[in-house]
Formats: C-alpha cells, structure tokens, sequence
C-alpha cells in the first residue's frame, strides 16, 4: 500500500509531499538488497535498505535523510519526506516497479542459470552459474543510484562485484570517475555530473571483472563469455522502460548510451556499433535516441595492458599513446553527445555525434585531450584488488599528493 499526503504551505512555496511505500518483507527484501552485502559490514536489513536508497535520493541531489524505515506487522514501510509532489510519485512508482522486476529476474533466469549445466569448452559439464567456481557471483540490482532527476541513463553490461562486496557503492569504480572527468571537460558542473551517472546493468549478477570476456573454460551457450546476458531480455526491457523518462520536449524521452558491445547487441544488435547512433521506442508513443560507444573500462586497458590495469603507468611505445588519444577523443565525443541529447533530444543523434567527433579532434582541444590521456593512464590501485584507487596524476601533469584519493567517494 502506498500513501502520498501533500500540502502546500503558502503561495510561495511548491508543494511538499511525504508518501509511505511498502517494500514488503523481510525474506523478499534480503534477497533484492543482497543482505547481508559483505561478511564485513555488520548492520541489520533496515539499514542496509536505507544506505542504498540512501544513494539514491543523495544522487537525485535530495537529502538523503529524507529517508526513514518503519517496520510494521513484518512490513518494511520506506517513509520519504520534503519532497515535491512529483519526485514523492516518481519515486514511489519506480522503487516498486525496479523490486517487483528484480524479484521477476530472481525466480525466473537467475534460478534457471543456477539449475542448468552446459558442456564446455574444456569437455566438462558445469553448471552455468559461476562456471570458473570463483565462488563471487551474486544478484545485484541496479541499486543507489539517482531514479528521479537523472538527465541521461547509461546501459552496462553488469556490475564488478567489489561495488557490492565489500564496497557498497555502485558508483565507486574507475569507470565512474573517468566518466566524471569527461564531463567535466563537455562543460557540466562538477555538482551535476552526477545526474548523468544513472545506469542499468543488462545483467543483474554481481561478479569479478573478467567474467564478461572470459570464454574459458566454461562459455555461455547464448552470446560467449561467462555473464549470461541473453537470459534478462525482458529484465532489460522492463527496467530501461522504468527508468527512461519523459523530458520536456514533446515526444522524447532522455537519451540513452549502451557501452561495450554485449549491451549495444542487445539494443541493436550488429547495427549498433560505437559511436552510432539510433532511435528505439520503449516507452510508447515516445522516441529514444540511442549512442553505441566502447565500454570506458578499454581505455584503461589499452594504457596500462589488460591485466595490469591500475599500475600507475602508460605502456611505453608511440603506438600505444596514439590508440590512447584516438581513445580519448571518441570517448569525449561520446560524453557531448550524451550532455547535448539531453538539453533537447529532438536533435539529429546522427549529426550531434559527427559534431562532437569533429569538436575533439579540432587542434584547439588536443592539450586538453593529451591532459586527460596522461591523467586517466596514471590510474593506480592502491590494493591488488583494486578496492582504492587514485589517479597520480592532476590535469595540469603534475603529481597528485598521496594524501588525496579518488576512495571513498568524496564526490557526495
């Protein structure tokens, strides 16, 4: 049952809302918030529901305490407060709408992923849920980020495992903070970058980072790779539907990026490459307009070699500092693209991404595109497991202080 009492206190002032929604139970809400969420956090399910929608309403650019819990007769009741009528409906509508798809998700394709076994490449039969035994697959939904205010929405593939365990953050990623500074770079308030930071995972599982691309041992039947996308069409589907939103020019939703070639696939399928664009309707009566674009993660890759990201340092060779730029500008283009589709997404997406291609590879922006080259190639993790990171680097090429680090998140 969900309540919404409004009331407007004078002329001057908008009005404020507080609505009351049921989440539901405690076994239903354990497994759709992944508690407990590391063996290293010791908190009950209340709180552990209130850090992560917590997230969100902070990066809404809400007050996140806001947010209170009441349980009642077994019932986890989520009371928000001081908000406007329509971010106190929005939330309620798409909270409830994220956990019942979430739920769907669990009792159909997680459970048949872990029932079924498939022969590998290897000869051997395994089951297709964590086939490399890594004993580090969980569920994870889309969880603390912004629901209500966010601008754009980006579609990944699935999230690291660290962001829920031990992390506790979806946004703590060097993905995250290299999208920041692109950002930044198009023009958009260091305050505000958070508003184009929301994302859908295709993929509700949790799992170490080389579980998209490792083909062996174990493969999936479906699409390749370990993360079995082609199960969660409908999941797909049924989130981007939620949180895609109508904006303000008749007939248009938001824009939409799709990053790495598994979630292009699955919006366009060969069509869909990076940096192309397209328009796809999921809400009716309302048009999409859709970027492909590499995963930001490959950056990091081709500077510092696939299995020493986080090293502190750009492989040496001409070759590799030229793919690095070329790298940088398309990812900066993608980046405008994003920023500019959401002032008015009636625009030609086919035109405003040619526009942005053009825009970073003009003489005028190198310095600063060489800028973040260096920046972005001096990542450094500061523990194997890649928990904390940093960059060692500063825009103008001279050392960050140690004592400054991009963990934890110091952007709320």
């Amino acid at each position: 049952m969900t309540t919404i009492d409004s009331a407007t206190k004078s002329t001057a002032t908008p009005n404020v809302a507080t609505v009351s929604i049921n989440l539901g139970r405690a076994e239903k809400l354990q497994i759709l918030f992944a508690y407990p969420n590391s063996a290293t956090v010791q908190e009950d399910l209340q709180t552990t529901i209130l850090h992560w929608l917590g997230d969100t309403i902070e990066r809404d650019g809400l007050n996140r305490d806001s947010a209170t819990i009441n349980v009642v007769n077994g019932e986890y009741i989520l009371n928000l407060n001081g908000l406007s009528t329509d971010q106190a409906q929005a939330y309620d509508q798409r909270i409830r709408a994220i956990l019942e798809i979430g739920l769907a998700a669990c009792v159909g394709p997680i459970q048949q992923i872990q029932k079924r076994s498939v022969w590998c490449t290897d000869g051997k039969i395994r089951t297709l849920w964590d086939p490399n035994e890594t004993g580090k697959w969980r569920f994870f939904l889309t969880l603390g980020v912004g629901y209500v205010n966010h601008r754009s929405l980006q579609f990944f593939h699935y999230p690291p495992i660290r962001l829920l365990d031990p992390l506790r953050d979806s946004m703590q990623d060097p993905v995250t903070y290299r999208c920041r500074d692109l950002l930044i770079a198009n023009g958009v308030g260091s305050d505000e970058t958070k508003f184009y930071e929301t994302r859908i995972n295709s993929t509700p599982i949790a799992a170490p980072d080389d579980q998209g691309t490792n083909n062996s041992p174990a493969a999936d039947p479906v699409v390749g790779g370990l993360i079995p996308i082609g199960y969660f069409k409908q999941f797909e589907i049924d989130m981007i539907g939620t949180l895609l939103k109508p904006h303000a020019t008749p007939g248009y939703t938001i824009p939409m990026t799709a990053y790495g070639s598994e979630p292009r696939q699955q919006l366009g399928g060969m069509f869909l490459g990076p940096d192309k664009a397209m328009i796809i309707e999921v809400i009716p009566g309302l048009k999409t307009p859709v970027l492909g674009s590499n995963h930001p993660y490959r950056f990091y890759a081709t500077a510092q070699g696939g299995s020493t990201v986080g090293s502190g340092q750009m492989l040496p060779g001409q070759a590799i500092r030229d793919m690095c730029v070329q790298l940088q500008q398309d990812d900066l283009a993608v980046v405008r693209w994003q920023v500019e589709m959401a002032k008015d997404p009636s625009q030609d997406p086919w035109k405003v991404i040619r526009d942005s291609q053009a825009i970073w590879k003009s003489r005028d922006k190198q310095d600063l595109v060489t800028a973040l080259v260096n920046r972005h190639a001096s990542l450094k993790y500061d523990d194997p497991d890649g928990y904390h990171f940093r960059f060692l680097l500063g825009l103008d090429g001279k050392p960050v202080p140690p004592t400054t680090t991009t963990s934890p998140d110091t952007t709320r």
